[in-house]
């Protein structure tokens, strides 16, 4: 018995090497800013304690009763304001950082249509795909907020029962979150799993279909439901790939951390020696020095970014050739068994 799951590796292979090499600089450096985004979301909770108190007779107290308010320092109003406009420079920095997270995710759903559509025409663009594809990209984004939110739901309503509930901390209290964390574990397994197949078939499927992502599950289902041995065993594939890929991604790119080091060290290290010459470093010695540093995170980003787009690039043509073959309707590169000949019948012996 033949396996797509394991005869798509070769043909994924060789529709990588095709679109990558010769190697053109201009498809590269494309290929590299998408997988920049498609690569391999605050609550205040807190748990009441008892303090040691004396504890009055009567009804049963929470931790938080056995506080001694009466022995607290004044409050000193300007200490206060001085805390209230730290805490609004701590939630503006928040709000602008999760503006960056919003914008970087949504950007990067946009990005997976655009990669599916430049290794099926095997031609990389951007501009035009994202354009064309930005309303697909939004729902998909749409659906990830939505199971994150879901998942937070399912796991944040038993802590928030615990921490406004009167718990306190002790053995009770662990006997109690253990349960809830390994059930964080297991939910953040089936998310991280549903995101991967919704990546790799599902954005397939909705570029085919020209619809949105439920739609596009359910015209999936019915093949994932039929050919479930296949998808079962890409799973196990593709997590052993993203073991053996994983460990030798991070050995180059700590090479190549250290090779590109050289530069900025040197230049770091003239520029230090420099300023501290004369005295303490100025503060246009530290921006130089901040500078550096930024650079360097730069230029490791985009060195990071080239490593992995051979990876990415063999993983999704080996998710698009999974695909292509179980389900012919689905195919964006040519997999299909009817289309390579094989089940032609033979004209000679007909005649």
């Amino acid at each position: 018995m033949s396996w797509h799951a394991i005869d798509s590796l070769d043909d994924a292979r060789a529709a990588a090497t095709d679109l990558l090499f010769p190697f053109d600089i201009g498809t590269w450096l494309r290929l590299a800013l998408i997988v920049i985004f498609v690569g391999t979301g605050a609550s205040n909770a807190s748990v009441n304690a008892n303090f040691g108190g004396t504890v009055s007779s009567g009804a049963p107290t929470t931790g938080l009763s056995a506080v001694p308010f009466d022995e607290l320092p004044p409050l000193d109003p300007s200490a206060l304001s001085d805390g209230q406009a730290i805490l609004m420079g701590i939630a503006a920095l928040t709000a602008v950082l999760l503006l960056c997270i919003l914008t970087f995710s949504f950007v990067g759903a946009v990005m997976e249509f655009v990669l599916i559509t430049a290794l099926s025409d095997r031609t990389v663009r951007i501009r035009g795909p994202f354009r064309k594809h930005i309303w697909k990209g939004a729902r998909l984004f749409g659906f990830q907020l939505g199971v994150i939110f879901l998942a937070l739901l399912v796991v944040g309503v038993p802590i928030v029962l615990l921490v406004f509930g009167g718990a306190t901390i002790g053995p009770e209290l662990l006997l109690a979150v253990v349960p809830v964390l390994l059930l964080g574990v297991a939910l953040a397994l089936v998310v991280s799993l549903l995101f991967r197949l919704t990546m790799d078939f599902v954005v397939p499927t909705m570029l085919v279909e020209e619809c949105g992502v439920l739609d596009g599950w359910r015209r999936l289902f019915p093949t994932l439901r039929a050919e479930w041995e296949e998808f079962a065993l890409y799973v196990v594939i593709r997590i052993a790939l993203g073991v053996l890929i994983g460990a030798l991604f991070a050995a180059g790119a700590l090479f190549v951390a250290v090779l590109v080091a050289f530069p900025f060290v040197v230049v770091g290290g003239v520029a230090f020696v420099a300023f501290t010459a004369s005295g303490p470093i100025p503060l246009v010695g530290w921006a130089l020095l901040g500078l550096v540093v930024v650079l360097y995170v730069v230029a490791i980003a985009i060195a990071s970014a080239f490593l992995l787009v051979p990876v990415v690039t063999f993983l999704r043509y080996y998710a698009l050739y999974v695909l292509g073959r179980v389900d012919d309707g689905l195919d964006l590169v040519g997999a299909s068994p009817q289309e390579t000949g094989d089940d032609q019948p033979d004209d000679s012996v007909a005649a």
